[in-house]
């Protein structure tokens, strides 16, 4: 038995160390990283949808005489309110527009990035909707193996009353939409639930 006691912590010892040597080995791995991978967050203290990982191709000089495209990108959002937050809730909405000729391969877009924010409005019981108007005028130069479109990604936030604490938020991130011809509004419908 004495034997058996004075082996055991040894044996011990052993295991601990070789999980700790096999969890380093471990933690020193590296995974490859994408690169060039368009993410969004929401921001919903200071009301911003954020996009990262996105690069603007810059419009060459030659390019001076495209006429740009124009357009509004009309975005309304009806929230469904049904975690009945205190009353004098105020709740917020966000958009970012990503768009113009996009390579979401390489996360490369001539175009450009737009946002708006705005405070969602009752319009019945637990229910509030929220219209955000986003006007855009791009240069996009002729590509005609591009894609083009916009990228739309929009969160919305319940503000506590007096303390402007976000007590919920959701981003959602919605497929490519195509953009019509210049000039024309283009308008989305968006229902979200907190």
């Amino acid at each position: 038995m004495q034997h058996t006691l004075r082996v055991l912590p040894a044996v011990l010892c052993g295991l601990l160390c070789s999980t700790v040597y096999a969890q380093t080995a471990a933690s020193n791995v590296k995974l490859p990283t994408e690169q060039n991978v368009m993410s969004f967050h929401y921001d919903a203290q200071h009301d911003q949808v954020v996009a990262s990982g996105v690069q603007l191709r810059p419009s060459a000089i030659a390019n001076v005489n495209i006429p740009p495209t124009t357009g509004t990108l009309r975005v309304t959002i009806n929230i469904s309110d049904v975690s009945h937050f205190v009353p004098s809730t105020s709740y917020h909405c966000s958009v970012t527009a990503i768009g113009g000729i996009l390579d979401t391969t390489n996360a490369v877009i001539a175009g450009g990035i737009e946002t708006a924010f705005g405070v969602a409005h009752w319009t019945g019981t637990n229910a509030l909707s929220c219209t955000l108007r986003i006007p855009y005028s791009w240069t996009l130069p002729p590509d005609p193996a591009a894609a083009r479109g916009a990228v739309l990604a929009f969160g919305v936030s319940a503000v506590a009353p007096g303390s402007g604490a976000i007590q919920r938020s959701t981003l959602q991130v919605e497929g490519v939409a195509p953009i019509p011809a210049s000039g024309s509004t283009s308008t989305f419908t968006f229902n979200v639930t907190l």
